[in-house]
């Protein structure tokens, strides 16, 4: 019975490449012009997350293995956090918590119903949208949980993505010491 064992280096803390996996999907969601990346199927996010694992793995010792899954939990931790850091950057700069809120959002909500009126919209059809609109925009608080919880779903989704990508391109292959009984190493596995 062959019986191998190998110590390697512990693996190194995630906190900062999270941090920057979460930062980096932040700023291209956030940053004017640079958010228009993420038109493109949401690369930036997913290029936020090839970074956090790549920073991961530059902090890896000599000879640790490097594998898809360690991407994977480094880009989908990065896209929950980032998705999170992401919904409140944006309810701040909407002012979704400030006192002028409720007053700019029942303006918006009649602006939209003067057009729909215009285009011939019924009484009834009006009353509707004016009920779910003042229910759902004009409190601040759901309409926060709406955005956190999907921009959390779409960040930690695309963020998995990214992992996968980053996790594939840095991993390490690491020789199998195993004996396929003439004695000889039996080669690189994945």
């Amino acid at each position: 019975m062959n019986d191998f064992s190998f110590d390697f280096p512990a693996k190194p803390n995630k906190f900062v490449p999270v941090s920057v996996a979460a930062l980096a999907m932040t700023a291209t969601a956030v940053v004017p012009l640079l958010n228009f990346v993420n038109c493109l199927c949401c690369a930036g996010i997913m290029g936020g997350a090839v970074l956090g694992v790549w920073v991961y793995k530059k902090n890896f010792p000599p000879g640790t293995p490097f594998s898809v899954g360690d991407g994977m939990v480094v880009g989908s931790l990065g896209g929950l956090f980032g998705g999170a850091l992401t919904a409140f950057v944006e309810a701040l700069t909407m002012g979704l918590f400030s006192a002028e809120f409720p007053e700019r959002s029942r303006e918006m909500i009649e602006q939209v119903l003067q057009k729909m009126e215009e285009t011939g919209q019924s009484a009834t059809e009006l009353e509707q949208v004016r009920t779910f609109m003042e229910n759902f925009i004009g409190s601040p608080g759901i309409l926060f949980l709406v955005i956190l919880i999907a921009s959390v779903v779409l960040f930690t989704v695309f963020g998995f993505l990214g992992g996968v990508i980053g996790g594939n391109m840095f991993k390490t292959h690491v020789l199998d010491m195993g004996i396929d009984g003439t004695g000889k190493p039996q080669g690189p596995i994945s």
